[in-house]
Formats: structure tokens, sequence, C-alpha cells
């Protein structure tokens, strides 16, 4: 009978760990707010212009997932970063490679890269975060 009693009990306090522990993770989340005036894309898919929260999901992992999503709920895109330290500050800037009329938030993929530099001169575009 006392088996039985310690099967939920143990459910409950799990449930408990992994609720204080999600509620942690999600104040510490790095996160920056931007105005982006231009449609860009990340990875493979094209956000339109707008006010945009980009939140780092796994802080404590070496390569990190950046979700993009504007701030009205209607655009998103999830992309992985190169292993390289990111932290949200207050001056924080987010960097675009602009292609003729198109920006990228991020790299574009090889193929991608390779054609619009051809057509295209490469250049940087810097925005101020909020």
């Amino acid at each position: 009978m006392k088996r039985y009693f310690n099967i939920p009990l143990a459910i409950v306090l799990l449930a408990g760990v992994l609720v204080v522990g999600a509620q942690a993770q999600s104040r510490n989340a790095q996160r920056v707010i931007a105005t982006i005036p231009f449609a860009f894309n990340v990875g493979k898919t094209t956000l339109p212009a707008g006010r945009y929260t980009i939140t780092v999901l796994n802080s404590s992992s070496d390569l990190k997932i950046l979700q993009v999503r504007s701030t009205d709920g209607r655009s998103r895109a999830i992309m992985l970063t190169a292993s390289v330290p990111v932290t949200a500050t207050e001056h924080a800037k987010l960097v675009f490679e602009r292609y003729g009329d198109r920006y990228f938030f991020g790299k574009p993929e090889r193929s991608k890269k390779n054609a619009l530099a051809k057509a295209n001169k490469k250049r940087t575009v810097v925005i101020a975060a909020e």
C-alpha cells in the first residue's frame, strides 16, 4: 500500500521541480528588442519590417539558438548560431548582411550567398537595439 502512495508523491515532486526550473530559465533569458526598418531573411524564412524581440533560448549551451519574433507575434524564425559568446547588453547591435535589396540576419545559405555575391556587392548593416 505504501508503494502506491510513493509513486504519485514522486510524480508531484518531479513536476514541481520542473516548473521551478522552467521559470528560472525564462527569467534569465537574454533578450534584445529592435525595430528593423526593412524585410529580412533568417535562414529560409523572410520576415517583414517591424519591431522584433531576439531571445537566446538555450543560454547554457555552446551553440546558441536564437528566436526572432515580432512583438505582435505574427512573424517568427529560429536560427542556430556558431560557437561564439552571445551576451545581450544595453548597447547591443544587430548585424545584417545586405546583398542588393535583400537583408540577411546571420549568414545566408552558402549557395544563395554565392549567387547573391556575384550579382551584388555585400554590405553590412547595423541596427541598434532599443
